[in-house]
């Protein structure tokens, strides 16, 4: 109880004499204390660590086994509870004010897809653009290699994901952005239509042929003058029918099938 009353008066002391604190493991030689920091542990030997408390916390929006929550408290749980939303498993807390979040740091792994709006190749995710693997890092090659692409990065300008077929190769392009219909792509749909008159019936004609030149005997030829016009009625005798077509006005326009988008870099992860 005495070291620990001693210990509390010399950082009160160093408190009182300067803002920052300095707590060392090991001899001399001592660094001086950052200027930047309130607090800093400082290992000699380079083998010593900060031991965060444990705690066991029940859930992330339940502040026990503080009374309340606190925003900025760090800890460490050592405590698993299976709630679906406020569950929590051992590892590093942080409170911010309201309920506790994990500290966790997820990393990428190889063969992970991305997209982003930065072009450049970074922290181990390599642009989609076509280029051939010999160009990579002779480990990112390796990697490369092993998820597939063995000669060129899938080019993936202008494309869409898509999940793999169980018949497909890894990074396969396909596709088309526009489609023309075929008529085996119509409904199947039948349309039936008849002529106003079908059965016995007759049609009306004119008979005006004014300005008709006529063959006569002996090679001569006149001009059949006829400035009457008749109408005339065929005979009604024997039933017949009429066919019609109708045009479908069509032009072979191929249909887009490229909906609203917004464009941006696609990345694969293949490590650094």
């Amino acid at each position: 109880m005495k070291r620990i009353n001693y210990i509390i008066l010399l950082l009160a002391g160093f408190n009182f004499l300067n803002a920052q604190v300095l707590i060392t493991a090991g001899t001399s030689p001592t660094p001086a204390a950052n200027a930047q920091a309130v607090l800093e542990l400082y290992s000699k030997d380079q083998n010593k660590g900060l031991l965060m408390p444990k705690v066991s916390l029940t859930a992330t929006n339940n502040a026990s086994p503080f009374p309340s929550h606190i925003a900025g408290m760090t800890v460490y749980n050592t405590n698993t509870t299976t709630a679906a939303l406020t569950g929590v498993t051992p590892g590093f807390y942080y409170n911010n004010g309201s309920s506790w979040s994990k500290l966790e740091v997820q990393l990428p792994n190889t063969g992970d897809i991305k997209y982003s709006s930065t072009a450049p190749d970074h922290d181990g995710w390599y642009l989609l653009n076509g280029r051939a693997i010999s160009t990579l890092p002779a480990s990112v090659q390796t990697r490369a290699t092993a998820l597939g692409f063995s000669t060129t990065l899938p080019d993936s300008t202008d494309r869409y994901l898509k999940s793999r077929s169980a018949s497909e190769t890894l990074g396969t392009t396909g596709g088309s952005s526009t489609v023309t219909l075929a008529q085996a792509n119509l409904p199947n749909v039948t349309y039936n239509a008849t002529t106003v008159s079908s059965g016995i019936h007759n049609h009306t004609y004119n008979d005006r042929a004014s300005g008709v030149t006529a063959s006569a005997e002996g090679g001569s030829s006149r001009t059949v003058v006829d400035d009457g016009s008749n109408s005339s009625t065929t005979s009604s005798t024997g039933a017949h029918a009429h066919t019609f077509s109708v045009s479908t006005g069509g032009s072979n326009t191929p249909l887009s099938l490229q909906p609203k988008y917004l464009s941006a870099y696609m990345f694969v992860y293949l490590g650094q």
